[in-house]
């Protein structure tokens, strides 16, 4: 452990946690700029790096000294991005800056996956990996602007498999490809799945291309049902080869662990663009690096937006992650939020029983085939309506740095954040939950 940094803020945000929280760590920065990614990245450079990073560690140290002093260690890490594994000796001290109880996890670019670096990362404490190859069909890796080809995705597999307790494979469908009638990306697809599976790999992450309107990808619209239907012999494909769905995207190996960045009940999230899940509050860092680095500058932790859900919301928020996982289970809702805060969420799953969407299974609610689709349908409804209108604003932040400082703008500026959906969910969240973020002091409870 390093000797930390104190940054007003961090027990505050700590001090809103009611258990031991996992720890995410988000690297901005990408040698290559991918169109359909949505998430907060900028092109890689030294003079970008240098001061940033330096910013980057006093954060983690502050956030990292306040969880040890509450509660321990934290129960896991996952580094994402952008693309981590541009950055080896960042992953190195981040392994001795966070110290954990459970998996450390890493997002890693196919290209980056030689046996070489895998062992490098497995040496630094690394114990999972999830291998960004998104297929195994060169002209799908083409159509995503991926900057790698089929050959290196797997190549990327075959390496982890065996070094690593756990190995997550993402891909992307995208079933609207060619219109309806045939769709060459969705045979491809199911050829995907299957490799990932006789590959003996842990996991698999099957996501749907999202179409966020801030993207070259957002002007296109969903195959609803189709996307239900190639999901459903996902799921046949997995059942023959020993695999089970283990929650609306993702199918684990039987009897394997599986693992995920979004469905820890409790995240303290550091880096540019990084969210944290406290129970009652969700808090997201600064995007654009300038304001990052200013408010760590200030000496207060880089917040940029708090909502504050109370018992309720949160009850739901948690309830909507453990229903995307596949189960819900009311007694853990019932011991953080207590019964008042669980009443939100027992009216929705009395609906979703009602309506055959979720079944009883050993003391908690699963969801049924049905349920499954109506919640793929669910999460992109939430996606749109409310995460994309919040990253749309944030991403403005590298824009505004590059207005002040134009000869910077290819480098800074990768795409213009003016088409992300707005609409009456998005101003009534803002309206109920959102909280201002103190920049001198920080009770940490003035919203209650």
């Amino acid at each position: 452990m390093v000797a930390a940094t104190s940054l007003r803020g961090a027990t505050d945000v700590v001090g809103l946690l009611d258990v031991p929280a996992g720890a995410y760590v988000h690297i901005p920065f990408c040698s290559w700029i991918c169109p359909f990614c949505p998430y907060n990245k900028v092109l890689t450079s030294d003079e970008l790096s240098r001061p940033y990073l330096t910013a980057f560690r006093q954060e983690v140290d502050a956030v990292a000294d306040a969880h040890l002093r509450a509660f321990g260690p934290f129960t896991s890490l996952y580094v994402g991005g952008g693309t981590p594994t541009l950055f080896p000796e960042i992953l190195n001290d981040l392994v001795d800056r966070l110290p954990v109880t459970g998996r450390r996890a890493v997002e890693v670019l196919p290209t980056h996956a030689t046996p070489a670096g895998l062992d490098r990362l497995a040496d630094a404490g690394f114990d999972a990996v999830s291998i960004g190859a998104q297929s195994f069909h060169d002209p799908v890796l083409r159509r995503l602007g991926r900057p790698h080809d089929a050959a290196a995705s797997r190549a990327a597999v075959a390496a982890a498999v065996g070094r690593f307790a756990v190995v997550d494979v993402d891909l992307i469908v995208d079933v609207a490809l060619e219109g309806p009638g045939t769709d060459p990306w969705t045979a491809a697809f199911l050829e995907d799945a299957a490799e990932c599976f006789a590959a003996g790999v842990a996991q698999v992450s099957t996501y749907p291309l999202m179409r966020f309107g801030y993207t070259p990808f957002g002007t296109g619209r969903h195959a609803r049902r189709r996307e239900h239907a190639v999901l459903a012999e996902v799921d046949r494909i997995a059942r023959r080869s020993g695999y089970e769905r283990r929650s609306v995207w993702t199918f684990a190996r039987s009897g394997a662990e599986a693992y995920t960045s979004i469905t820890r009940r409790r995240f303290l999230g550091m880096g540019a663009g990084a969210g944290s899940v406290t129970g009652r509050d969700l808090l997201v860092n600064h995007f654009g690096l300038a304001p990052y680095r200013a408010a760590v500058d200030a000496g207060r932790l880089p917040v940029a937006r708090r909502f504050h859900l109370g018992d309720g919301g949160g009850a739901a928020y948690e309830a909507f992650w453990q229903a995307y996982a596949g189960a819900l289970d009311e007694g853990v809702l019932r011991s953080a939020y207590g019964p008042a805060g669980l009443l939100p969420a027992r009216l929705a799953t009395a609906a979703a029983r009602a309506c055959g969407l979720v079944v009883p299974d050993h003391g908690t609610l699963r969801l049924t085939p049905r349920g499954y689709d109506v919640f793929h349908d669910l999460e992109r409804q939430v996606t749109y309506r409310l995460i994309e209108p919040l990253w749309a604003q944030l991403l403005r932040e590298h824009d505004e740095r590059a207005a002040a400082t134009p000869d910077e703008v290819r480098s800074v500026s990768w795409a213009a954040p003016d088409r992300g959906r707005r609409g009456a969910a998005w101003w009534l969240a803002r309206r109920l939950t959102e909280r201002p973020v103190p920049t001198s002091t920080w009770t940490g409870r003035e919203a209650e």
